[in-house]
């Protein structure tokens, strides 16, 4: 007897998922459910942002160098000895790609601006904007992850750009 109500109530979930789709911009049932699967993790990470987010914004601290830092868009950051800061992708990114086919970024010289886009990194399905955490300026592109990105699907602790800060990121 319970075997049939459980085949029940999943008709009955069936059911209201198909309604939701026909509702939605959804081409198929397939998509409507990926949508869905995709807001309900980025949901759970918004709420677990805090945990990730920088605690001491004071990047001039010499115990902050080697120190990784989070943002609420899966990056990374790490102030370098030189006074450079380098971004890369979290694990959390990794995992919603599934896997990085693809890395492309903006080229050395040009600036970027805090929470801006200044690359992608793609995979089979998706393409992922890359966003920086600070104003300044590109100084460097990992020249061995954007010939093979496939390293960052096995370690992603890879940097992908060095950026020179701008002061007033640096004194703020």
């Amino acid at each position: 007897m319970e075997k049939w109500r459980t085949v029940r109530v999943k008709q009955e979930l069936v059911d209201q998922v198909e309604k939701e789709v026909e509702k939605s911009e959804s081409k198929s049932l397939s998509e409507f459910v990926s949508d869905a699967i995709q807001y309900r993790l980025q949901t759970l990470a918004k709420q677990r942002v805090s945990e990730y987010l920088a605690r001491d914004r004071d990047v001039r601290t010499p115990q902050l160098q080697e120190q990784l830092f989070y943002t609420d868009k899966f990056m990374w950051a790490k102030m370098t000895p030189s006074g450079t800061v380098e971004i890369g992708i979290t694990e959390h990114f990794l995992s919603q790609l599934k896997e990085i086919v693809n890395v492309r970024t903006d080229l050395i010289g040009e600036s970027v601006s805090k929470d801006a886009s200044f690359g992608v990194a793609e995979s089979w399905w998706f393409t992922y904007d890359l966003y920086s955490p600070l104003n300044g300026k590109i100084v460097e592109v990992n020249k061995q992850v954007i010939d093979d990105p496939f390293i960052l699907n096995a370690d992603p602790s890879h940097w992908i750009v060095r950026i020179q800060p701008e002061s007033k990121d640096v004194d703020s």
